[in-house]
């Protein structure tokens, strides 16, 4: 499991504790600010937190080296990086030990369409698409032990409507397999339709953390996200989550 006690990190994160267990998808949602890429970097080992401590199975985070973290963990990063001169193909040979594409993977993310083009020559979603590629692959045999710790932040920016429900069906498919994911975004939405657990972030805190109707209430969401919000239903009767100013 992932656990973690009163972490505190100066203007950034203010005592968060939580517990996650494998197999768990957690949406971590909130107002720009309120800390969700912070908490996502504590996470993967490369901030410390100035106070407070986490464990990953057992060991604490501290006490990992820094290629046995890299093969448990990764961590996809809000903004995107492109080297210059490489191939999407070189691009994923580079951060995985195999070049080839899992074919669960690219169901989702359908990136071999464009393997030999410059990652330069991409539009935004497109190399969103290769960031997450490239981040999963990364970890890949320790995904399909189950054993992985996915962070993602904002991960669907960018992306179409369609490959954002691939993607979270994706990383819906991965933690039935025993992997922890966090994803961090602000679509209310897709929280609804695919979260298990959700973090609700406001300065520096979770405010709130549950299943998906204990979390996503109207004066929970006005409250943190400071406008108005109207929860419906659709005529499937699935809930639909609309924010405006009045």
């Amino acid at each position: 499991m992932l656990h973690a006690d009163q972490l505190h990190l100066t203007a950034r994160l203010d005592d968060i504790s939580f517990s996650l267990l494998p197999g768990q998808v957690v949406h971590v949602l909130g107002p720009n600010g309120a800390g969700k890429s912070s908490l996502l970097s504590v996470l993967a080992g490369l901030v410390p937190p100035e106070k407070g401590a986490i464990s990953l199975y057992g060991k604490n985070l501290n006490e990992y080296a820094l290629g046995e973290l890299a093969g448990r963990r990764t961590l996809m990063e809000q903004q995107l990086h492109t080297a210059f001169s490489l191939s999407v193909q070189e691009s994923l040979s580079f951060y995985s030990a195999s070049p080839d594409i899992p074919d669960e993977l690219e169901a989702a993310l359908e990136i071999r369409a464009f393997l030999s083009r410059s990652l330069n020559h991409l539009s935004g979603g497109e190399r969103r698409r290769v960031q997450l590629c490239r981040g999963l692959m990364q970890i890949w045999p320790t995904i399909m032990r189950g054993e992985g710790l996915l962070l993602l932040d904002e991960p669907v920016q960018g992306l179409d409507f369609a490959h954002q429900h691939k993607l979270c069906r994706l990383l819906g498919s991965l933690a039935g397999r025993g992997n922890m994911v966090v994803v961090s975004h602000h679509q209310l939405n897709l929280a609804q339709m695919y979260a298990q657990r959700v973090w609700l972030m406001s300065e520096q805190r979770i405010v709130a953390d549950g299943h998906t109707d204990e979390v996503l209430q109207q004066h929970q969401l006005e409250e943190v996200f400071q406008c108005r919000v109207r929860i419906g239903l659709d005529s499937e009767q699935n809930k639909l989550i609309q924010t405006y100013l009045d």
